[in-house]
């Protein structure tokens, strides 16, 4: 839907930026539709927080220019800004002008690392973004009783099986475990010992003012086309509810739901 719309500029805010590679398969989306459509391409910004803790700066200069060398050949003008979460400062952190498009991906894991959601949602609603994009993993959800945060902790290790049946590289996968695997054990460790029991994040997205948007058939048909790019059997997707998830196998990797204010 933000590829299509017409406009200039599209910002967006990342809070899960991982090795980036989700905003490589956006970017060339976005040439697909505006040239099929024979529209201008847009600035797109990309403004990413993150932690020093689990990104290198080498790794995250790496990142930058891989995207920036793609958007280049795809002649989509980018621009890239990485913002620390160690020294978060929400009255600084973002700004947006008025011409641009925001849309915000979010990572709904209660993060030992990241400022509360509460406070982050107050401040994306203050963008007025077009989406907000909810991403659950559910191992990382501190708000669960013990038993299910346990059972989805053990089960999480269906990623790790399905980087194998995906055949990556042996580069690609160390840096999906560094950047990806590891911060997100070390905050379900973590979490699991903070003196305030987090608060389920749906409730939290309603009380700050967020609804969910259900998803068009046109978003399951995309995934599902995506999937037949991969050309790996055992990964399919399911709606369910106002959500998309992903599965490998039976064991469900990520879900993703999106949200409006």
């Amino acid at each position: 839907e933000i590829g299509g719309m017409a406009t200039s500029c599209i910002h967006v805010i990342d809070f899960d930026l991982g090795v980036g590679g989700q905003w490589a398969s956006f970017l060339q989306e976005l040439a697909h539709r505006r040239g099929a459509g024979g529209m201008a391409l847009p600035l797109l910004k990309l403004t990413a927080f993150m932690s020093t803790a689990s990104h290198h700066p080498l790794e995250l200069h790496l990142t930058q220019d891989n995207l920036s060398q793609f958007a280049a050949e795809l002649r989509i003008p980018f621009e890239f800004n990485a913002v620390s979460l160690d020294a978060f400062n929400p009255a600084e952190s973002i700004s947006s002008s008025g011409d641009e498009v925001v849309a915000v991906s979010l990572p709904v894991g209660c993060s030992a690392r990241a400022p509360p959601l509460p406070a982050i949602l107050r401040l994306v609603k203050q963008l007025c973004p077009k989406v907000v994009v909810a991403i659950d993993h559910g191992g990382d959800r501190a708000d669960l009783p013990f038993s299910q945060h346990f059972l989805n902790c053990f089960q999480s290790c269906v990623f790790l099986d399905s980087l194998d049946a995906a055949g990556i590289d042996a580069d690609s996968a160390c840096k999906i475990e560094r950047f990806l695997i590891q911060p997100r054990v070390e905050d379900a460790v973590i979490g699991r010992h903070k003196a305030q029991k987090a608060i389920a994040w749906r409730s939290v997205f309603a009380a700050t003012g967020f609804k969910p948007v259900q998803l068009s058939n046109l978003a399951e048909a995309q995934a599902d086309c995506l999937l037949k790019r991969v050309q790996v059997r055992g990964f399919h997707v399911e709606k369910r509810g106002a959500a998309l998830t992903l599965y490998w196998q039976r064991g469900e990797l990520v879900s993703i739901s999106s949200w409006r204010c």
